[in-house]
């Protein structure tokens, strides 16, 4: 019995729902005018979420089993900035990404050397965000606890939007061929 058609119908199926959910975050994102707010500096520690550098968060997520937040940001982008003081600072964010995730900051124009180790690949931050599709910042790729990417949502993320999709992605819900917006709802055997 060949099972690959079935397969693929749920991966489409998955894709879809996927496209929604960015579709909709993008629209969420661009509602308001953004405050002039400075992004923090350190790569390691804002607010209370605890940042990684790529190399270091992708090594510690593969060792703990851990899924990845990589967050792609510039310092000029007042979108990272209100994202950075309305949703990773919030308490309850930051204690769930600290707890479930290891959360990447990943800064796209940041002069100098840094190369990015994905994957027997030794490359450049701009070839590693080309590689992941950023077109816009910001852009937030998840990526499961074996390095495989599972989505990228572009734009600004509300905290009460941000939350719920946390634990969609580490209840594996998108691999259960759960919407996001069913999930939201409470209509699918994922939510609480």
């Amino acid at each position: 019995m060949n099972r690959k058609p079935k397969q693929d119908f749920y991966m489409k199926k998955i894709l879809i729902s996927l496209t929604a959910l960015s579709a909709a975050l993008l629209i969420f994102s661009c509602s308001k005018e953004a405050p002039e707010t400075p992004l923090a500096k350190s790569p390691n520690l804002t607010g209370e979420t605890h940042w990684y550098s790529f190399n270091e968060g992708f090594k510690k997520a593969l060792k703990e089993k851990k899924p990845m937040v990589i967050d792609f940001y510039a310092d000029w982008c007042k979108w990272c900035k209100v994202m950075e003081k309305e949703t990773f600072a919030d308490s309850d964010v930051a204690g769930k990404l600290n707890k479930d995730y290891i959360a990447i900051r990943i800064h796209t124009d940041k002069p100098g050397n840094e190369r990015i180790q994905f994957k027997k690949h030794n490359i450049s931050v701009q070839e590693f965000s080309s590689m992941m599709g950023v077109q816009g910042l910001p852009t937030l790729v998840f990526m499961d606890a074996t390095g495989q990417p599972i989505t990228k949502i572009p734009g600004f993320i509300k905290k009460d939007v941000f939350l719920p999709l946390l634990s969609y992605m580490t209840e594996k819900c998108y691999a259960k061929n759960i919407a996001f917006e069913a999930y939201l709802k409470g209509n699918s055997p994922c939510s609480k």
